[in-house]
């Protein structure tokens, strides 16, 4: 198959195919603000965002043994 035969029928080979586009050229930035997040909750400012030094997987089963020990006693 040639590479024209390929390409005969696609819309950016057919310039009628793109009549009906307009390409809008007024300022759109000025129309339109950006969206703002706005908190519903206020948050303690002593909050702390840290990193686990511990993986989550080893974390939970901890947690799970520790809870599985408490009930058998």
């Amino acid at each position: 198959m040639s590479i024209a035969k390929f390409l005969k029928g696609l819309p950016s080979y057919d310039e009628n195919n793109f009549s009906k586009f307009h390409v809008d050229h007024s300022n759109r930035t000025l129309s339109k603000k950006p969206s703002l997040y706005l908190p519903t909750t206020d948050h303690p400012a002593e909050q702390i965002i840290v990193t686990e030094k511990r993986h989550i997987l080893l974390r939970y089963l901890h947690l799970h043994w520790v809870s599985v020990a408490v009930e058998l006693m």
